[in-house]
């Protein structure tokens, strides 16, 4: 939950900083990834234990949506779903969300797991590593303030 705050309150924040449109579709691009492939994850792992066993694949196949190969196929599905004059800056911003959201968690350390960042064509896993995993709880509710006096100035301003 902390990182879905974090990824979105920095979403916020730039969207204030830069002025830029569709804020909307770029905090969606920050918590898309997470809802695409942990939120089934942990439900298929929950039937898994508790209902009945599935196959491996559906509980660790949602994977693909965390990584940048799975994130641009779902910008592009997503602005495929909007106004031919829109799809261009929905999947822009779709994209961008989904960047900075990958952009954070690179910088968290996963004991070792990463992410594969370029997948399909390298398997091998990357991260930066300079911030436990964790640490978006103790940043949650700071960014989510600040992003908060950001997007206020800008509303004020006009």
């Amino acid at each position: 939950m902390a990182d879905l705050i974090t990824h979105s309150a920095a979403a916020v924040a730039w969207k204030a900083v830069t002025n830029g449109g569709m804020p909307a579709v770029f905090v969606a691009g920050t918590i898309m990834p997470d809802l695409l492939a942990r939120v089934p994850s942990i439900v298929m792992g929950f039937v898994h234990v508790h209902v009945v066993q599935l196959p491996a694949l559906l509980i660790h196949g949602w994977q693909p949506f965390h990584q940048p190969a799975g994130m641009l196929l779902v910008a592009y599905l997503m602005a495929m779903m909007v106004g031919e004059s829109k799809r261009r800056a929905v999947f822009w911003n779709l994209t961008g969300g989904m960047g900075l959201h990958l952009g954070i968690d690179l910088l968290q350390d996963h004991h070792g797991s990463g992410y594969l960042v370029g997948f399909p064509f390298w398997t091998g896993t990357f991260e930066f590593a300079v911030m436990g995993s964790e640490a978006t709880v103790w940043w949650a509710v700071p960014t989510a303030m600040f992003a908060g006096v950001l997007a206020h100035l800008r509303w004020r301003k006009g």
